[in-house]
Order: C-alpha cells, then structure tokens, then sequence
C-alpha cells in the first residue's frame, strides 16, 4: 500500500514536481492544445461555408449536430477499449480520424460530404478526448490528481483560445475551406506525434488483466457518487454551450445592443478568468474535500448567471462573465479528480468514457432545450438563462444530498475500492 508520506511530499513539490512525477503528461497537455486548436479554428468559418452549398437555416445547425453526436458514439466505446489495447492506439488514432475528417471537409463536393467528415471527426475527438482524460486519471495520484486536471484543461483552453485567430488568418489566405486543410495537416501533425511519444509509453499500455466489462459498467451507473458526478459534468456542459455561448451573447445583444466585438470581449474575458484561476483550483483540488469545491463552483456559477440577468450596465454584465469564468475554472478539476476518486481502479476507462459521454449530452441538448423554452414558453433569453441558474443549483443540492461524505485528496471514497498502488 503507498505511504502517506509520499503524497505528502508530491503535494508539496508544486508544478514542477506534478510534471516530474507524471512524466507523459508534458505530452498530452501539447496534443490536446493541438487538438482544441485544430476545432477551434473551423469556428469562424464553419457557418459561412456551409452557406456555399445553398442549404437552409437549419442545415447549417448540422455542423455542429453531427460533430456532437460522433463524439457521443465515441465516448463509452473508447473508454472500453483503453483497458483492452492501451491507450497509444486511441492517442494517435483519434487525431488522426479527425485529421481525415478535416481533409474530407475540405475536399467535400456537397454538402453531404462535408457532414460526413464532421461526423468522422466527432468520433475521432470523442476517441481522442477519453483517452486523454483516462491517461491523466492514471498517471496521476490522489494527493496530485487535482493540479494533473488543471494542467490538462489549461492546455486544452489554450489550444481552443488560439484556434479561431489561427481560422481567420487560415481562411483570410486560403479562402472559406483554408481552415479545414490546416485543421487536416494538425490532425495528421498531432496523430504521428502521439504514435511515436506513447508507442512505447509504459502509462498508455494495456493493463496485464481485463476485468472491468458490460456488468461492470452497469453497477458504475448504481453508484450515487459517480451519478451525480455525472449529473454535474452534463450541467456543466449545457451551461457552457446554451447559456454561454447562445443565451447570454442573444440578451447582450438585444439589452444592451453590443455588437460582435463588444460579446466577443465579454466571452474573452471569461476565458481568460476561467484560465487564470487554474493554477488556484488545481492546489484547492489537491488540499480540500473535492465535492466542497464543485458545489462551491456550481453555486458561485448560479450566481454569476443571475447577476449577469440582473445586469442594470454593459460593467455589470462584465463582472458577470467575469464570475462566471472563475467559477466553471474552478470546479473543472474538480469534477474530473471527484470522478476518479468514486469509481474502482478497474472501472477507470469507462467511467471516464461515461464521464466525456454526459458531458457531451449537456452540449448537445442544451441549446435546443433552452431555445425551444425561449420559443415555446416564451421566458425570453433572460428567463432561459435563470433557468439555467436554477438547474445548476439543484444540481449542486442533489450533489450534497446524495454524493456522500466529502472525500479528502489521498483518502478512499467510502464506496469505492480502496486502491494499494502507486498510479504515477
């Protein structure tokens, strides 16, 4: 069983000592900048190249549709197969599925075509995306496991914060498909780059045994703990992609008449707060009970949501998205360590699977379920946005009610089997 005293030594080394101990993560955190940047660019261009085809209104939604929904065919089947074949295989070969899909796109004479190659890549970011999230699961140790997940979303923000500039100028030299030959060459780029860090890489090798299946996978949905682990990521996601990125830029725009520029500065500033209180979220993680921190989180977001509706002044409306980055900033490790935490160490691949296939419903539904509020229960963008707050509130009362007793950094969860091993 690993001694305490370890921990507590890795605790106190700092960053430096996080990237020693956990020596592939330097890895993961350049491919998965590579992999946000590769999506992130198609986002300026994406709608306007669509519009080339002649399709209608709502095709051009597809897009995004079927990214999302090749990531959710992906996600549970990815986590199955870690524990069978390793990690490498995924590592690579998910970046390279969404390097093809890139290419497609680029090269699609209809628009059929062009969808066919978003789907691909939806798969291979839903392929690539588990496998990353398992890899860091793994690798890192109780007493680490929070400022390992803070490192990996810190990449994963930087990489999606560059990829839209890199879109523009991509597009500007190249014309509307530019963005997509580059997205293909960094897909490709990233996919030869993982096969030769990891092909040999003890932390993404199959385990000697398998004994985590279908069954298994069930009893994981019987654990209160996990499910509202679960139930958190889903809402963290809608909120991300239904409040934050639709609701919030339309009341903007029609409250106080803010233009592109003045939205983009407000979403900007957001991810720049949700980056900057990483390094602070990540020590929280390693230094108090992790479920304290996530309805923490989820509360200080409800209220960042209400303030932003409340908004009397374009200020006030920029403190709110201002709150609203700290807050997700600061439950995102937390949720991800939490889920680690909770489940067996044989259980580790699919309930990250699991963990990446909630969240994906959340970014999938959430603009359809709030825009249909807006549209059918006339409750306006601001009454949709309040809904939101609400949900992220009664999420953060389920956690406290049936998420268990807070679990310290390096403590077993009380559900879960106590692991007597080093995973660094």
């Amino acid at each position: 069983m690993e001694a305490p005293l370890p921990d507590a030594i890795r605790a106190a080394r700092g960053w430096r000592g996080v990237l020693r101990d956990v020596p592939g993560l330097p890895f993961i955190m350049v491919t998965v900048a590579l992999h946000m940047m590769m999506f992130g660019m198609l986002t300026p261009v994406m709608a306007l190249y669509a519009q080339g085809f002649g399709i209608g209104e709502w095709q051009i939604g597809l897009m995004i549709t079927v990214f999302a929904i090749g990531r959710l065919a992906a996600d549970i089947p990815a986590g199955h197969a870690a524990p069978r074949i390793g990690l490498a295989p995924l590592l690579w070969g998910g970046p390279l599925l969404c390097g093809l899909g890139s290419v497609i796109g680029a090269l699609g004479p209809d628009y059929t075509i062009v969808l066919a190659g978003r789907m691909l890549q939806g798969v291979g970011s839903g392929i690539y995306m588990t496998a990353a999230t398992i890899f860091c699961a793994r690798a890192s140790s109780p007493a680490n496991r929070g400022r390992v997940m803070a490192l990996f979303q810190g990449a994963l923000l930087s990489g999606a914060a560059a990829g839209p500039a890199l879109g523009g100028f991509a597009a500007g030299l190249m014309g509307l498909n530019g963005p997509f030959w580059v997205a293909g060459a960094i897909g490709l780029v990233t996919a030869l780059y993982a096969f030769f860090a990891f092909r040999r890489s003890a932390e993404t090798s199959a385990p000697g045994r398998v004994r985590h299946d279908l069954r298994g996978s069930t009893a994981l949905l019987l654990m209160l703990p996990f499910l509202c682990v679960l139930l958190v990521n889903l809402a963290i996601f809608l909120t991300r992609t239904a409040a934050q990125w639709q609701m919030i830029p339309l009341m903007a725009a029609d409250r106080f008449g803010m233009g592109a520029d003045a939205i983009g500065l407000a979403l900007t500033l957001s991810a720049l707060t949700n980056l900057a209180v990483l390094p602070l979220a990540g020590i929280l993680v390693d230094s108090v009970p992790r479920g304290r921190i996530i309805v923490v989180s989820l509360l200080a977001a409800a209220a960042a949501l209400v303030l932003i509706v409340w908004a009397d002044s374009a200020l006030a409306f920029y403190l709110g998205m201002i709150g609203m980055g700290a807050a997700t900033g600061l439950g995102g490790p937390a949720v991800a360590a939490h889920a680690v935490d909770v489940v067996p160490e044989e259980a580790i691949g699919p309930a990250m699977g699991m963990l990446r296939f909630a969240g994906d419903c959340g970014y999938l539904v959430g603009p359809l379920s709030l825009g249909l509020l807006v549209d059918m229960a006339l409750v306006g963008h601001g009454g949709a946005i309040l809904i939101n707050a609400a949900l992220l509130a009664g999420c953060s009362l389920i956690f406290v009610l049936f998420a268990g007793a807070p679990v310290r950094p390096g403590e077993p969860a009380p559900l879960r089997t106590h692991r007597g091993e080093n995973h660094d």
